[in-house]
């Protein structure tokens, strides 16, 4: 198994996340949603994925809110207080985190396929106590329930058709239809295949690929 980076920090990441997701709601009066889009363009959330050692672990949930505001544009209040812990803002930044690292892809790939910041927010009242792999098992469900074809979404996105598409990799078009179609499954496609699709349209592997299944 492959993690975001090394299991040591996790409990800094999600102690640190759910810090400034309660920092910014409970302490400064952010709206949590936009706050987390904030996160989202600020670019620390790229930092905590490629396992940036400052990010990690060298800012406390504090820091990171502040940084995360002054980085987009209008700045927070630095002020001294106790985090509470039980917030559902708290825990919504805590298993975040725990889900980007298990699973290994970005926090903007688990928003653009499809698990947004309500779909696991408006789940504290029933998951906040339960194991966190409840969590887990109910993102990874929710995004390969998630209908929406990736390989067409990502190439609609390029503004290349199908045609286009099998012009520039070799790949005949009408596997490209089947991939699209889920008459052929992505995952058995060869890795020369998937690095010359995802080379045109932009993408990464984990953006194209089904993520990990459970039993």
């Amino acid at each position: 198994m492959v993690y975001a980076y090394k299991d040591y920090y996790l409990d800094d990441v999600m102690s640190n996340m759910g810090s400034m997701m309660d920092y910014a709601v409970n302490v400064c009066g952010e709206e949590p949603e936009l706050f987390y889009a904030r996160f989202l363009a600020s670019g620390i959330d790229t930092q905590i994925v490629n396992g940036n050692p400052r990010y990690l672990a060298g800012m406390s949930g504090i820091d990171l809110a502040l940084k995360v505001a002054s980085l987009t544009g209008d700045s927070l209040p630095c002020k001294e207080c106790m985090i509470n812990m039980g917030s559902p803002e708290y825990w919504f930044g805590s298993t975040m985190a725990y889900i980007q690292w298990y699973l290994n892809v970005s926090f903007k790939t688990l928003n653009d396929r499809g698990f947004h910041f309500k779909n696991l927010y408006e789940k504290y009242p029933t998951l906040h106590e339960a194991d966190i792999t409840k969590s887990l098992y109910y993102a990874v469900d929710l995004m390969n329930r998630n209908k929406e074809n990736r390989l067409k979404h990502l190439r609609k996105r390029a503004s290349l058709t199908q045609k286009e598409l099998s012009d520039i990799t070799g790949i005949n078009i009408r596997t490209i239809r089947a991939y699209e179609q889920g008459q052929l499954s992505l995952d058995k496609a060869s890795a020369r295949s998937i690095l010359d699709i995802c080379k045109v349209i932009g993408c990464s592997p984990e953006d194209l690929l089904p993520l990990k299944k459970f039993k």
